[in-house]
């Protein structure tokens, strides 16, 4: 079928093609938007609304990082305990108190782990809770990156300002216990404050876009194959049927005809009178 037959088509069928660019319409907006219908209102579902973000250096009392002669391996390496120490819930209890967020109403995302280690939170939850930390390791580098979620600007910030005297204070609460040397022990360093931002939710009207065309594609294509498919399901029940049924049968059988009572004996006479002239013709 071209695409003119097409057209043709589904401008006969004009009304169907109206009801199904709104039952599309009307599902987007359902999949993004909350719909109330008492009293009417539209508004959009809530969603995480902002992100902030900070960077932690993993550092030692004598740092290395101004001296060229000197390896970060074991900072990087040392940088790798720390994010997986910080996706515990010690250091999480802490960022909680301090911020008065509910520990419970926060998701937490560790590092992935690497090939032959113990597995970990390897992969982002579904996104159940209203608030979230994820930390990550930079790479090859001593930095623990935190990035955290929630309902507003300032709890987003808070969440990851948070973060850095967590993990600082849950440490030196072992090392205090293993009387760590001063020389030997990890400091933690700030890089730049934390930051946040509001998040574009132009996800939300890609997704809406995305079921508009599905859903109308369905429709045109149920409103085009629709008949085709009615039409030969019958052709193939009536070829399907077998011949010789018993109605064919009774259609060929043939017909008894009753005379009344008082027709018997004319029937008879009037045979007799047939047979009586066919002998007179042949004398």
């Amino acid at each position: 079928m071209n695409l003119i037959l097409i057209l043709k088509e589904l401008w006969r069928r004009k009304v169907l093609v109206a009801l199904s660019v709104f039952l599309a319409a009307a599902v987007s907006v359902v999949a993004v938007y909350q719909v109330s219908v008492s009293p009417p209102s539209i508004s959009q579902r809530a969603e995480v609304s902002a992100q902030g973000s900070i960077e932690i250096l993993v550092d030692s009392a004598r740092s290395p990082i101004a001296d060229a002669r000197r390896d970060l391996e074991g900072l990087t390496a040392r940088a790798g305990v720390i994010a997986r120490l910080m996706a515990g819930g010690n250091v999480i209890d802490r960022i909680a108190k301090e911020t008065g967020i509910p520990a419970k109403k926060i998701d937490v995302v560790g590092p992935t782990p690497l090939p032959g280690q113990a597995p970990g939170v390897a992969a982002a939850p579904p996104q159940l809770r209203p608030y979230g930390i994820a930390i990550t390791q930079s790479g090859e580098l001593p930095i623990v990156g935190v990035v955290t979620r929630a309902p507003t600007v300032a709890e987003a910030r808070g969440l990851a300002a948070a973060a850095p005297g967590a993990v600082s204070q849950e440490v030196e609460a072992v090392q205090a216990q293993q009387e760590t040397p001063a020389k030997l022990r990890v400091e933690f360093r700030e890089l730049g404050p934390a930051q946040a931002a509001l998040v574009d939710n132009a996800k939300g009207k890609k997704i809406a876009l995305v079921l508009f065309l599905v859903v109308l594609a369905l429709c045109l294509g149920l409103i085009l194959g629709g008949p085709r498919l009615v039409h030969a399901w019958r052709t193939t029940d009536a070829d399907a049927r077998p011949r010789g049924s018993a109605d064919e049968e009774l259609d060929e059988t043939p017909a008894v005809v009753h005379l009344p009572a008082g027709r018997e004996g004319e029937t008879e006479r009037e045979g007799s009178t047939s047979r009586w002239i066919g002998q007179r013709e042949e004398s």
